[in-house]
């Protein structure tokens, strides 16, 4: 699937001390964004509307840094290229935050609405490096959400970043697989399951509940992200019992309330026509969905019964 970057706003709300130093940190910027294309990654940076006004040092706009006669007009130009090509993620980040039922997304106790934009369509949030905060290839993020109840929940969530080139090496593997596979919507990840997820085995009715699904749903992209944790988890069983931690997402089990309340409807019929209950399962985040699966069948097979809303 195509993957996007998404330059977070709050990179560019520390100025660096003078002139010189923003145009060398736009210009590391640059080789980060022009690495992450030769990766793979699509040749879209996502901003906020107010791009151009931000200032990279004081009295210097990134307006001013593409016509300085002293920056490198091909970093001037590839900048241009990248932003213009796509909408602002500022209007499109409130639509995005009401399908996750999101409140706030923060780092370091700050509202970060652009890697927020990243973590919501999976993409790659990528920084100007004017703090060490933005040094990190992975963040932290606190993620509070509206749940059932009308009560707001929290949990912590990692994301990929990069603010250098380095990052970029690290994420290789992480970009080549989520650049690898071209699937538009939920009928063509269902047709191709096999070839996507040898190790998965899919209950019927989940046709069902991906099929409305597409590319234009920020929540397809969550889906598929978790269907390929459990397949490299998959892999990685040979014997005994399936490991939790092997897991790239946290996995849980339903409470014991739960599970007298909802038995049957978290007993979902295989392929193989055997009926079994499915307790395990990992947050579609952010938001409130779930993916439950079933490990009983034998090391190296996980069962997918059930992806949507949380079973009420």
């Amino acid at each position: 699937m195509e993957l996007e970057m998404v330059l977070n706003e709050l990179s560019l709300k520390t100025p660096a001390r003078d002139i010189l130093t923003a145009r060398k940190l736009m210009s590391e910027l640059i080789g980060t964004l022009r690495q992450a294309t030769t990766n793979g990654v699509k040749r879209i940076l996502r901003t906020s509307d107010e791009i151009h006004s931000l200032e990279l040092a004081p009295n210097y706009p990134i307006a001013r840094w593409r016509n300085d006669p002293e920056v490198d007009r091909e970093e001037s130009r590839f900048f241009k290229t990248l932003v213009t090509k796509a909408p602002f993620w500022t209007d499109l980040f409130e639509e995005f935050k009401d399908e996750f039922d999101l409140s706030e997304i923060r780092y370091q106790g700050e509202v970060v609405k652009g890697i927020g934009f990243a973590l919501v369509i999976d993409g790659l949030p990528v920084s100007f490096n004017s703090e060490t905060r933005w040094s990190n290839s992975y963040l932290s993020l606190e993620v509070s959400r509206i749940d059932d109840n009308e009560e707001i929940v929290s949990e912590t969530v990692e994301i990929v970043h990069a603010s250098c080139r380095n990052h970029l090496k690290e994420h290789n593997n992480w970009i080549k697989n989520r650049v690898r596979t071209e699937i538009y919507n939920g009928e063509e990840l269902w047709n191709q399951r096999e070839e996507l997820f040898p190790s998965l085995e899919f209950c019927d009715d989940v046709y069902k509940q991906i099929n409305c699904l597409d590319n234009g749903k920020p929540i397809f992209r969550q889906v598929i992200k978790k269907l390929f944790e459990l397949e490299e988890s998959s892999k990685k069983w040979v014997d005994g019992a399936f490991k939790l931690e092997t897991l790239a997402s946290k996995a849980s089990v339903e409470s014991q309330s739960r599970i007298r309340q909802f038995d049957s409807e978290l007993t979902f019929k295989c392929s193989d026509g055997e009926k079994r209950f499915f307790s395990l399962h990992v947050r579609i985040t952010p938001g409130a969905w779930r993916l439950h699966f079933c490990t009983e069948l034998r090391p190296g097979k996980i069962i997918i019964g059930y992806i949507g809303s949380k079973i009420q």
